[in-house]
């Protein structure tokens, strides 16, 4: 299906399928971040998202991936829920043919906690605490299942949508580091642990005061489950970057995340690679193919300083930290 998608077609199909049944029948346009089409469609009382995989994804530079991915992140989300049914939204429909993923809708009260990190509100310790014992669940429950690990060992949406887009091209922007992040790389791919989210950021989201939903598991993989903590990390520091006079407290909920998952994982997270990890992640942010929007031309250079020393030099997560004044 096209990524300019007529939602009359759309409906039809969903009709067609047996997944939705009530009228009348309304559709959103959602915003699906630079990797997909994503639509509301709301059929009486019923309320489903439509997801379909983008090949060419929206950015200023050339990035396609697989839309076969939708496929991944629909057997990824089935085996999360089996874990943790009330952290990952409910799959109704998986279409082979079309590639349109469809699941329960959220309530449409829901905040999305990238929106609430942006505006300086941090869902203080309850939801970082959450969404690290959430995290540490997946990772380590996977961690010993050999059907886990055979169902997600093809890396290769991972290695499309974020290896070769942050990695390798942070490697070619800043040459001088090129030899550090292909270690990082390296380790990062040695330890194939357990199931990895791949996109565990704030945009992914969703919570009220009843719990959350974590979604957008179309980078799931058997991997490294250092790179989950890492992005979250990754992503806090950079609205401390963003918001300076805020960072003491995105610091702290990137602490209770982090102690969260620590108290609660059964995998062991080196320290040293965990950092190396967020040095990366926080320079493609800036200078890899998919930049975030909120920072400005002093913050983009503070987040390349900040990178730059945390991956020329031995740092804690203290350092980290430390480094944003």
């Amino acid at each position: 299906m096209a990524s300019e998608v007529d939602p009359e077609r759309l409906v039809a199909r969903l009709v067609e399928r047996g997944v939705i049944h009530g009228r009348p029948i309304e559709v959103e346009r959602l915003s699906g971040g630079v990797s997909a089409d994503v639509y509301l469609v709301t059929a009486g009382s019923e309320r489903v998202v439509a997801k379909l995989a983008l090949a060419k994804l929206r950015v200023a530079q050339d990035w396609r991936a697989s839309t076969r991915r939708v496929l991944r992140e629909a057997d990824a989300m089935t085996y999360a829920r089996t874990i943790r049914p009330d952290n990952v939204p409910e799959i109704l429909d998986v279409d082979d043919e079309r590639l349109v993923l469809t699941m329960r809708a959220a309530p449409a009260d829901v905040a999305n906690w990238k929106v609430q990190l942006l505006s300086g509100r941090t869902g203080a310790g309850r939801l970082p605490t959450g969404l690290g014992a959430a995290l540490a669940d997946w990772h380590s429950v996977s961690s010993g299942d050999p059907a886990a690990r055979e169902s997600f060992e093809d890396a290769t949406n991972f290695a499309e949508l974020r290896i070769s887009p942050f990695f390798d091209r942070i490697a070619e922007v800043h040459p001088d580091l090129a030899g550090r992040v292909a270690s990082v790389v390296d380790r990062m791919r040695a330890r194939t642990r357990c199931l990895v989210h791949g996109d565990f950021s704030p945009k992914n989201v969703v919570f009220d005061s009843e719990g959350f939903w974590v979604l957008d598991w179309e980078t799931a993989h058997w991997g490294d489950p250092t790179f989950d903590v890492a992005f979250l990390v990754s992503h806090l520091v950079c609205k401390a970057l963003h918001r300076p006079a805020d960072a003491a407290a995105y610091h702290g909920s990137a602490d209770a995340f982090v102690e969260a998952y620590f108290a609660r994982t059964r995998l062991d997270i080196d320290e040293a690679d965990l950092v190396a990890q967020i040095g990366c992640l926080v320079l493609a942010r800036v200078d890899g193919k998919s930049p975030v929007d909120y920072l400005d031309a002093g913050q983009q250079d503070a987040a390349r300083a900040l990178s730059r020393d945390v991956l020329r030099w031995p740092a804690t997560l203290g350092r980290v930290w430390s480094l944003l004044g």
